[in-house]
């Protein structure tokens, strides 16, 4: 009789078993599709000065069909002033799951030098190229420089370290009237403290808008984009 009822309770166990696993196995194989985004045109896309940033376009998918009309586009782009900007696009899928994609959006001042340049800057044995660099307006013959290193450490040696590390030496200069460059204050970047900026010696050429300069080591060449 023990021995019947063990073997009943085996079974009865056996089956709840089985059931709560099914329970908990159903809807695993549901699929979720997520949005695949896509940019038309140029990226990144040049804008001069004053000119109006009209959008080149996009495409957005979701298993095959297209969902570009539920596309949020964000942007910070202002065309009154020299920079390097971007735009967002965004897509959520019926579950909650999201997808992004960005275009960088340069506006150019040529002739000017509050403008965006191509950094090319070597110390020693590294060298880097086509590095984006953005010079602002401050006063008639001051202007700002987003880093002096040219990009070397923010976009050469250690890119992607930002925000937790500051390698963008923001720093002040002035064009004298020969088109030599010299030096302002410079913010407290993370290797500001290393560097020697008494021996800096850089120049100007009005005629092509390049800047050229050393310092400490570190030769930098800004050519402007327009």
């Amino acid at each position: 009789m023990k021995k019947s009822l063990y073997l009943i309770a085996g079974v009865a166990a056996l089956f709840v078993l089985g059931s709560c696993q099914k329970l908990t196995t159903e809807g695993v194989t549901r699929t979720t599709y997520y949005p695949v985004l896509g940019l038309e045109g140029d990226d990144p896309f040049i804008v001069i000065l004053g000119q109006n940033y009209v959008e080149p376009g996009f495409t957005a998918t979701l298993n095959g069909e297209d969902v570009s009309a539920n596309v949020t586009v964000s942007s910070n782009v202002d065309t009154s002033a020299p920079g390097i900007y971007s735009v967002t696009y965004s897509a959520v899928n019926e579950d909650g799951f999201s997808a992004s994609i960005k275009r960088g959006v340069y506006v150019l001042n040529p002739g000017g030098v509050d403008n965006v340049y191509s950094s090319s800057c070597k110390m020693g044995t590294r060298a880097y190229d086509n590095l984006p660099i953005v010079i602002t307006k401050v006063a008639s013959d001051t202007y700002m420089i987003e880093d002096l290193c040219g990009g070397f450490y923010c976009y050469g040696r250690y890119p992607g370290y930002e925000p937790t590390y500051d390698f963008h030496a923001e720093t002040l200069f002035k064009i004298e009237a020969d088109n030599s460059i010299t030096l302002g204050a410079a913010g407290a970047w993370y290797f500001k403290s290393s560097f020697d900026y008494t021996n800096f010696e850089g120049t100007y050429d009005p005629e092509t808008g390049v800047i050229d300069y050393f310092f400490d080591g570190l030769s930098v060449t800004l050519t402007p984009l327009a």
